[in-house]
């Protein structure tokens, strides 16, 4: 059953549109309050010491940018965000929160083929920013193939 959303609620879907395939010059953090939170579960991935909870725009900026960034002199085989593309979209909105689950293809800069399920919950302030994240994914199989760099088979959604 579908139902019409409200202009708050397409604000936000467009929002979760525009930072998952931002148009050429775009700057994600944006769309982020500057005192935004960006939870990941893989503390690895982005913060020295392990924390999971990536607080304000800096440490947002610094998730955003580290995608973008080749670090395989650190022994992470980071996927290429030129090569990446979703399939599998679900996305389900309700008032300022927005769920989006999406199997996630992409190249690694070294050019192995990265494949992952995620689900970000976002919770939107009365601004129509993100003020917070949770990130969800499949940590086990991306530390084993980014930083292991193993190659287990590839997580799938439902």
């Amino acid at each position: 059953m579908s139902r019409e959303y409200s202009a708050t609620e397409r604000r936000n879907l467009e929002a979760v549109r525009t930072l998952m395939a931002p148009p050429p010059g775009f700057d994600p953090s944006t769309l982020f309050a500057d005192d935004a939170v960006w939870w990941n579960g893989l503390p690895r991935l982005h913060a020295p010491g392990g924390s999971c909870e990536h607080r304000g725009i800096a440490a947002i900026r610094a998730i955003i940018g580290g995608s973008a960034t080749d670090r395989r002199h650190l022994g992470i085989d980071a996927y290429d965000l030129a090569t990446v593309r979703y399939e599998n979209v679900i996305e389900v909105v309700d008032g300022d929160r927005v769920v989006r689950q999406q199997t996630m293809h992409a190249k690694t800069r070294s050019g192995r083929d990265y494949c992952n399920v995620y689900c970000f919950v976002f919770d939107f302030d009365a601004d129509g920013r993100i003020a917070y994240l949770t990130e969800h994914w499949n940590t086990w199989w991306a530390e084993r193939f980014l930083f292991d760099q193993l190659t287990p088979d590839p997580p799938r959604a439902g």
